[in-house]
């Protein structure tokens, strides 16, 4: 009879550690393409220029410092084109809670915009919510000027301004980095790749999330291994910070505040260590409680796993179903996946019969230490193939696990 409750389990413990190739691997229409675009325009064409006019304009990238909502916890970049009649910012992050929104966002379609607006209003907006901001003019020949100012101008009109927004490969900062590589006859480009960064996506970003270990936590837990690999400073300029930093250096110049809003900089939290002392933490409360209030023990693991349970359908959603790229072939799904159903299962059933056992969740608890060990063994074995760094959520759920299976079997009751 115990085997028989296990091989459902194990069926779906295999089926899901199968099921990390994602079953869709087609992207969705990406709208408005940068490159594409920029390559219609010459930048290096000096017939007809206004040189008295163009002389006076100048062309500077402008960044804001990280804000408080999640979705600017990156910052923000514009380009901002300074004329003797006015000073406009074209903004490539601007998008709209619309109906649909969350749906689109859900399937991996979610489709930002261009605009244009007065500078000041774009920057008294950032200083409103203290946020500082920086400008850094690009020393631009007046051909390149008329160029990027022809180009946006192009970018900005109704059919041309919505493009397939990515968070790593397509979004504000990159539309910049792609106008100054333009601009610079594809040199920024050369230069940029030419140098390693050490870092992958997913260190990069991570730097941006540690002001909340739970949403950091999510966050990793979704992305795959399709964001561990080092990238060059050109892939890493998805940052605004970073493409401020290697605009100027690239140039030589130095960039200005224009606000001064609060102290910039990370706190320096470790998701890796904070994960391992909060499953330490799970741990050791599930199995005490387990020893001290079975009722206590089921209600507490209920909304417990009801979590992980949710947010596993929610990744195995994204894996097989959307275009979210960056969470295919994710390792996670193989040790907390769905399969944790289980536990659920046998919690309410230890809420509502006096009867029910512990000995379900344990068998479960034992599978999935099984799956997650022998995820870390696999990284060690084909290093190559296993190359997505997991190890925070490894370091929450083991011990989890591990506790939960050093609980004792109670086996069939006489009555």
């Amino acid at each position: 009879m115990k085997k028989r409750l296990l091989l459902p389990f194990l069926f779906l413990a295999i089926s899901l550690s199968l099921s990390a190739a994602s079953a869709v691997n087609v992207k969705a229409d990406e709208g408005f393409d940068s490159e594409e675009n920029l390559a219609l325009f010459d930048f290096s064409d000096e017939t007809g220029l206004n040189n008295d006019w163009l002389d006076e304009v100048t062309i500077s990238l402008v960044t804001q410092a990280p804000g408080d909502q999640v979705y600017i916890w990156f910052g923000h970049a514009g380009l901002m084109i300074s004329t003797p009649d006015n000073e406009i910012m074209y903004d490539w992050g601007v998008f709209s809670f619309g109906p649909g929104f969350y749906t689109d966002f859900l399937f991996g379609r979610l489709y930002y915009s261009t605009i244009a607006r007065w500078a000041d209003s774009s920057i008294m907006s950032a200083a409103a919510e203290d946020r500082t901001v920086r400008s850094l003019t690009l020393p631009l020949d007046n051909a390149a000027k008329r160029a990027v100012i022809d180009f946006v101008n192009y970018n900005i009109k109704r059919e041309n301004s919505t493009y397939l927004y990515h968070y790593y490969l397509d979004n504000c900062a990159t539309r910049i980095r792609d106008i100054i590589n333009s601009a610079s006859g594809g040199a920024f480009r050369t230069w940029a790749e030419s140098i390693d960064t050490g870092m992958s996506f997913r260190d990069l970003s991570s730097l941006y999330m540690d002001r909340s270990m739970l949403v950091s936590f999510v966050l990793n837990y979704l992305q795959s291994g399709e964001i561990d690999q080092n990238v060059s400073l050109y892939e890493a300029c998805f940052l605004p910070d970073v493409l401020l930093r290697a605009a100027a250096a690239f140039y030589g110049v130095q960039d200005t505040v224009i606000y001064q809003g609060r102290p910039e900089g990370f706190t320096g939290r470790s998701l890796l260590a904070a994960s391992l002392v909060s499953g330490l933490a799970a741990a050791i409360i599930l199995y005490t409680l387990a020893h001290i209030s079975r009722k206590a023990y089921a209600i507490v693991s209920f909304f417990f796993w009801l979590f992980f349970f949710v947010l596993s359908s929610v990744l195995l959603f994204m894996m097989c179903f959307t275009t979210h790229d960056v969470t295919w072939h994710n390792e996670n799904i193989i040790f907390l996946n769905p399969g944790v159903i289980i536990f659920l299962i046998n919690a309410v059933m230890l809420i509502f019969s006096k009867k029910a056992k512990l000995d379900l969740s344990i068998s479960a608890a034992r599978v999935m230490l099984t799956l997650a060990l022998s995820d870390i063994v696999l990284k060690g074995l084909f290093p190559e193939a296993f190359i997505q760094d997991n190890f925070s959520a490894l370091a929450f759920i083991i011990p989890v696990y591990t506790a939960i299976s050093c609980l004792k079997k109670e086996g069939k009751r006489h009555v």
